[in-house]
């Protein structure tokens, strides 16, 4: 007797526990299939619009500093005096500096003298074609060898007949690099080795 109350005692439990299984796992069935219900409702547009955004990669834009261009030689050395690294070029017909200050590139320009002149003489006088020498500073530049500046530099001169009393001068500009970094040193206040032959960009 006691065998069999111990027996339906268990039974009655293990039932209890497959009620209670198979319950959860009816619940568990119709979650799922309400989830089911409601990604299949969503479009599958709308799916990717959220992927977009959620893995959205936006490019970082890197602003350039400004770049300053002096043509006045007294106010470039004032900013630029002490700065940290200096370059220098002759491109085409221009003598160009750059100097890096507090990141920022500033650059002073000086156009240089054409280098063929016209000379037409007679017995009383030679004159110079005007388009050679434009402006009173080129011709003093003849005169002194020197750019506004103040930068001193050897010129070298051929000269060829065109007609009788006409002639063509070409000239060559001699930028001696030693020359041009001593000058460059003194007036910006930078060590030679700070100075090199080339260009600063960004």
């Amino acid at each position: 007797m006691g065998f069999n109350s111990g027996f339906h005692e268990k039974m009655d439990a293990l039932d209890l526990i497959i009620n209670a299984l198979l319950d959860h796992e009816k619940r568990l069935d119709a979650i799922s299939h309400r989830l089911e219900k409601l990604v299949s409702s969503t479009s599958l547009k709308e799916r990717a619009r959220v992927g977009k955004e959620t893995y959205k990669f936006e490019p970082r834009v890197v602003e350039k500093p400004p770049r300053v261009i002096f043509n006045n030689w007294s106010e470039y050395t004032t900013i630029c005096r002490g700065t940290t690294m200096v370059a220098f070029e002759v491109e085409e017909n221009r003598f160009q500096v750059y100097t890096l200050v507090d990141g920022r590139v500033f650059t002073y320009v000086e156009t240089l003298p054409k280098t063929r002149i016209k000379v037409s003489e007679d017995p009383t006088h030679i004159s110079i074609d005007k388009t050679s020498l434009n402006t009173v500073d080129r011709f003093q530049f003849l005169i002194d060898g020197r750019l506004k500046c103040g930068l001193a530099l050897s010129i070298e001169s051929s000269r060829t007949l065109l007609k009788e009393n006409e002639h063509i001068f070409e000239l060559r500009y001699d930028f001696k690099s030693d020359a041009v970094k001593e000058f460059l040193s003194k007036e910006l206040g930078v060590a030679k080795d700070k100075i090199v032959a080339g260009k600063i960009t960004f």
